[in-house]
């Protein structure tokens, strides 16, 4: 992989800014979920997209789990040999300079998620890690959904279900009633504190839906974060 520049990397599609000085990182409802959204997706997911679903049946990234824990997983996205995925990685990491102000990143986990139909990922937490991120990389639209990744059931909606967020919490403090999250689209990048309890509802639509999610800390963490 060429790094033509301390900002850029060269892909097939071109030099391409790690993060472009268009993207501003904000505050969703709850202050402590950080957002940015890329415009630049079409010059390299179609090619990140093509090598997740070309690693989902490797023998050592790859791992197929029950549909309640997200269908199939390619994990250490930095070990995936593809520029694009280079790419996505230096972004997230990135983003955890910039939200927490500081020049130490350590990741203890990376990994990508493959929902199919009747795929979903009940209620949890990460462990090991401080902050969180997740990569929208495709929400598998269909013809009739005109955009509206979220407008109805079936779609694999990412949503938080914490009793320690007020968004969560409408009737009475700590109780949790109202699950949500952001309305993604695909190049969304959402951060978020590691122990933030969240969710992915029941995924209906043909085609795979597949995200990118990184734990994160500043100083690494001993032992392994996968079981043996």
């Amino acid at each position: 992989m060429t790094q033509a520049t301390a900002t850029t990397l060269a892909l097939e599609a071109g030099e391409i800014e790690i993060w472009p000085q268009s993207v501003a990182i904000q505050d969703w409802i709850e202050p402590t979920v950080k957002i940015a959204v890329f415009e630049d997706t079409a010059r390299f997911h179609p090619r990140l997209i093509e090598r997740v679903l070309a690693l989902e049946t490797d023998p050592v990234l790859g791992k197929t789990f029950p549909g309640y824990v997200g269908s199939a997983k390619v994990y250490h996205v930095d070990r995936w040999n593809c520029p694009e995925a280079e790419l996505i990685h230096r972004r997230a990491l990135e983003m955890f300079h910039r939200v927490l102000g500081t020049d130490k990143v350590s990741v203890d986990l990376s990994w990508s998620n493959i929902y199919r139909n009747g795929d979903y990922c009940l209620p949890h937490s990460h462990v090991r890690s401080t902050a969180s991120i997740v990569y929208f990389l495709e929400l598998g639209l269909d013809a009739e959904s005109d955009g509206d990744t979220h407008g109805g059931a079936g779609r694999g909606r990412f949503m938080f279900t914490d009793p320690r967020m007020k968004v969560c919490c409408r009737e009475e403090a700590q109780a949790m009633t109202t699950p949500g999250g952001p309305i993604a689209c695909n190049g969304m990048m959402l951060m978020f504190p590691s122990a933030l309890v969240h969710m992915v509802d029941v995924y209906r639509l043909p085609g795979p839906r597949i995200t990118l999610s990184w734990n994160l800390n500043e100083d690494p963490v001993p032992g392994a974060p996968l079981p043996a």
